[in-house]
């Protein structure tokens, strides 16, 4: 197996060998990891359900393809010096399309990848109306991932049934298949989380969201229930979002940029943030 381009899937892969669980917030463009690397935290998630609002005004019903997936994503991790987990939604399509996915992600220096298990068209793993693919057909694309691997790049299992029995036999599954870790996503009750905690060997991933379906925990506390990787999927996009549809109107009320002087960065902060983040860059060292 070949090294990684820049050793970030070394490093992921690394960091999952450890017992401390990890924060991952979720980005959904460049500047948006590029603030949450400035803010300490380890590695960044690139939602599928962020890109799929922010770069394309769409929920996250599986419209995104891999050629805008992977743009991003090849963006986010130029910028960085984090490792970055892209979402990769179902793989778009098949086993094939899947292996192409893989290729595509490793040639942009992704560390990790999450895929899941959904029929088209996906929905996001908070909402309801969820259906997941048959079993044997999801190991098939998981197979498919696997084989395509020519780097250390970790593979997180997804899926998205909402019978929490089968939920968890589908995790033993993926992990004996070889995923890296696997999530079960949209777990509704504390119980639930402490089941899978207990139940699923592994690697396991939590995914919160603010109003979604899972009771919010702490770093330790999803450590304590047995979580190595805590996703934190939409906070960048919630906190965003609620400013600008804030102040933007309060500016065109006003018409005066003063208005929104004591919220805003000026220009010269600003500034010395991306200058400071492009002469960082891997190419310009």
């Amino acid at each position: 197996m070949a090294s990684s381009i820049n050793g970030m899937a070394e490093r992921f892969r690394a960091r999952l060998g450890q017992r401390e669980t990890i924060p991952l917030p979720g980005c959904y463009d460049v500047l948006s990891a590029l603030i949450s690397e400035d803010a300490g935290f380890e590695a960044i998630f690139l939602s599928g359900y962020g890109v799929a609002a922010s770069f394309l005004d769409n929920p996250d019903i599986g419209l995104t393809t891999l050629s805008e997936t992977a743009l991003l994503a090849r963006n986010v991790v130029d910028a960085v010096n984090v490792p970055v987990v892209v979402d990769v939604d179902d793989g778009y399509g098949n086993e094939e399309n899947v292996s192409r996915t893989i290729y595509e992600v490793e040639s942009a220096g992704v560390a990790a990848i999450q895929m899941e298990d959904q029929i088209s068209p996906k929905r996001c793993g908070h909402a309801e109306g969820k259906r997941v693919l048959p079993v044997e057909q999801y190991l098939s694309k998981l197979a498919a991932a696997l084989k395509a691997r020519q780097t250390p790049l970790c593979i997180i299992a997804r899926t998205d049934s909402t019978d929490l029995e089968d939920a968890i036999q589908r995790a033993r599954k993926y992990l004996e298949t070889g995923a890296d870790a696997v999530i079960i996503d949209g777990l509704r009750s504390l119980e639930a989380v402490r089941r899978v905690g207990r139940e699923v060997p592994g690697n396991k991933q939590l995914n919160l969201i603010f109003g979604g379906k899972t009771p919010i925990l702490t770093v330790d506390e999803a450590q304590e229930a047995g979580f190595k990787i805590l996703l934190y999927s939409t906070p960048a996009l919630y906190v965003t979002a609620p400013a600008l549809r804030r102040f933007m109107p309060a500016l065109r009320e006003s018409r005066d940029l003063k208005t929104i002087s004591e919220v805003s960065l000026g220009f010269d902060e600003f500034q010395k943030f991306i200058e400071k983040s492009y002469r960082e860059r891997k190419y310009l060292s």
